[in-house]
């Protein structure tokens, strides 16, 4: 299919006056009238590229006037554009991100066909359509797989993409898409400080090479990740504070309880967690466990607390234990905690009689860590669907899963694949 053929034939035929009446503000009633933003041009041909350019970001208020006069003006000259210059990679991704969901199987081509041609924007619009619309649902076929979302993420990073660079990096640490790898999580997160996306702030991207820093096991680097925390800490950027009390958490405790203490008013969901888990364990300063709950049940709206108050309820000493709400806590604490994801799958697994609210959105996400090799995962989700829970029990998916471990090399799994052939 050429790329003329997969130009709307609507857009073609607009009119000077179709694109002028699309700009022109409503009237406003009374005497009074605030000044009009300046009126953008009449599209034409001649600068039907400036214009498609110049407005290819997405509208901020999706449901103003302005925003769908721009939108519509936006997919008009980048059509016509792309019609005037149907080889050139920018209008063709411009084009691709103006057409509606209906018609993604178009834009996806074309998104495709500009990524081969070496365009780096390309690349990352098709890991985004797989991260906002292939996910969460293992019965949909995706348009875009998990497999070519990662790659076209880091193809993205490598061409020089500064908002792939930064995601890329934040995604090797945290998970999801990409498999966890620290070592290169460091390395694309100064990629993303020499290079800064338009939007981002440049203090916040050292606080994350800063915390990724003090995670190496090389001693320069760990050094260099304090120094960076330490700087961003005296600086006021949100944030460094609490990295920084984590980093020294270990060697300095009384000074990372005090900076997590001088940080609950600036960072009052960041800062709870790891100071009530200092509070419990009498690190830095007296034990003071009633204290510590209460900074955690005062401010269950961040999944950082979420996360440590679901251990709390597994483990039992600080609560009574209660396993229902431990998973329930862990479940939405693994929106952005690969760990607790897989904690979850865990407590599924050894209490059958445990639900939680949306299991497949869990079965999609514990597949996509085992798919990737995530350690632990591929392990949990076997024990999960030879468990009794009715909610994930699966034993011939489970067969598959352990027939996968064992290609891997996984010898653990070999008493279990030879299970299920005899049975």
């Amino acid at each position: 299919m050429s790329p003329r053929a997969v130009v709307p034939s609507v857009l073609l035929f607009s009119t000077l006056a179709v694109a002028a009446a699309l700009l022109l503000p409503p009237k406003l009633s009374g005497a009074a009238q605030p000044e009009a933003a300046p009126a953008e041009p009449a599209l034409n041909s001649a600068n039907a590229g400036e214009l498609c350019l110049r407005l290819s970001e997405n509208p901020k208020g999706y449901m103003s006037d302005e925003a769908l006069r721009r939108w519509t003006l936006r997919s008009e000259s980048c059509t016509l554009a792309f019609v005037n210059e149907p080889e050139n990679t920018h209008f063709k991704v411009a084009v691709a991100r103006s057409m509606p969901y209906a018609r993604k199987v178009e834009a996806l081509a074309l998104l495709r066909e500009a990524a081969a041609q070496g365009n780096a924007e390309a690349y990352y619009e098709l890991y985004e359509h797989h991260k906002s619309w292939d996910r969460g649902d293992l019965d949909k076929v995706p348009m875009v797989t998990r497999a070519e979302a990662d790659q076209s993420l880091r193809k993205a990073a490598e061409l020089g993409h500064a908002f792939s660079t930064q995601m890329l990096a934040i995604l090797l640490d945290r998970g999801s898409t990409v498999k966890r790898d620290p070592v290169a999580a460091r390395y694309w997160a100064e990629r993303a400080v020499a290079n800064p996306a338009k939007d981002a702030s440049k203090a916040d991207l050292l606080v994350l090479l800063g915390r990724l820093l003090v995670t190496s096991d090389r001693p320069d680097e760990r050094a260099r990740g304090i120094d960076i925390l330490e700087r961003m800490a005296a600086a006021g950027v949100f944030g460094a504070r609490r990295e920084l009390a984590i980093a020294i958490r270990k060697d300095d405790p009384v000074r990372a309880r005090t900076l997590l203490e001088e940080s609950l008013r600036s960072d009052p969901g960041g800062a709870p967690p790891p100071l009530a888990e200092m509070l419990i364990a009498g690190e830095g300063g007296p034990a003071d466990p009633k204290r510590a709950l209460a900074l955690l049940t005062a401010r269950t709206d961040t999944t950082g607390v979420k996360g440590v108050l679901g251990r709390l309820y597994l483990e039992g000493k600080v609560v009574p234990r209660d396993v229902q709400q431990a998973a329930n806590l862990l479940d939405q604490a693994g929106v952005w905690d690969l760990d607790a994801r897989i904690d979850v799958v865990r407590i599924l697994a050894g209490n059958p009689e445990v639900r939680i609210k949306n299991p497949r959105h869990l079965l999609y996400y514990a597949t996509e860590a085992a798919e990737l090799d995530e350690p632990g995962a591929m392990a949990a989700l076997i024990d999960l669907k030879l468990s009794q829970n009715a909610q994930f029990q699966d034993r011939p998916g489970a067969c598959k899963l352990i027939e996968t471990a064992v290609s891997r090399g996984d010898q653990s799994m070999t008493q279990r694949l030879a299970d299920c052939r005899a049975g």
